[in-house]
């Protein structure tokens, strides 16, 4: 399996900037949290330690995910609050991505039990999706420890392998070539958030892009790896969710990595 739900696309987004500091009896929003909202439609944040968010989610119940990017803070024991860009929804007749969103979350979370928020969607014509979601924790992939040893080596995607590499060296430099939607060369570096999660810190620069319309060059793309998710395929996959902005907005990174 070489690609989760979607591997790229384009938006708007703003920088995410840290809150104030956690209350010192603050629960942790951190973990892999899963529901549906009222239609029925799958939502799933990844929230590591640090409040920083990725999340993937159906906003105008179309069959293609969309992918955000974001935080949030504990702003009081439990209450938490926040705010992510989510990508446009791709319209399934015409193929044309929707206006990107802005979105905001508020409400309480439960540390290793249950999120739940209240999550607010806009674009330039107003809101257009407006849920009260009780999401779900999954120790079964968050609990697992990581590390940069355990992620240094040679990796590919199941699809295009001669044209899409990754490389992690002991210090957290990776390099190689990305080829979906984008055909660049990436640059960058992972680090350990904490190593008694499974997310680790990736940051990456696409350059030398040779895609038709050349949107992704200079494209700084941040967010998760994880071990693999999945209860098949390579335990010593990684899965990489990202997000980032290139030159028509918000681009998503959803793929497998699997070891050579």
């Amino acid at each position: 399996m070489g690609c989760l739900a979607a591997c790229g696309g384009g938006g708007g987004g703003s920088p995410e900037l840290p809150g104030p500091p956690a209350p010192s009896d603050a629960q942790s929003p951190g973990g892999i949290w899963f529901g549906t909202d009222s239609a029925g439609e799958s939502v799933v944040f990844y929230i590591a330690e640090t409040g920083e968010l990725r999340t993937t989610m159906h906003p105008e119940a179309t069959i293609f995910v969309s992918f955000g990017g974001g935080s949030v803070n504990v702003t009081s024991t439990n209450v938490v609050a926040g705010s992510f860009e989510l990508r446009g929804a791709l319209s399934p007749s015409t193929f044309q991505r929707g206006e990107d969103l802005g979105c905001s979350i508020a409400g309480s979370v439960q540390e290793r039990q249950t999120l739940s928020v209240d999550v607010a969607c806009s674009d330039s014509s107003g809101v257009v999706y407006d849920e009260a979601l009780t999401l779900m924790y999954d120790p079964n992939v968050y609990e697992r420890d990581s590390s940069l040893d355990a992620l240094v080596g040679n990796y590919t995607l199941e699809f295009q392998p001669a044209t899409n590499s990754l490389t992690v060296v002991a210090d957290g430099t990776l390099f190689g070539m990305f080829h979906n939607s984008a055909r660049c060369m990436i640059n960058g570096n992972a680090s350990v958030i904490d190593a008694n999660y499974t997310f680790l810190k990736i940051t990456w620069t696409m350059t030398a892009c040779t895609d038709l319309v050349g949107v992704y060059e200079g494209a700084v793309m941040s967010g998760f790896a994880m071990v693999n998710p999945a209860p098949t395929g390579d335990p010593d996959s990684y899965y990489f969710l990202l997000t980032g902005q290139a030159q028509d907005g918000l681009f998503s990174v959803s793929v497998l990595y699997e070891p050579t």
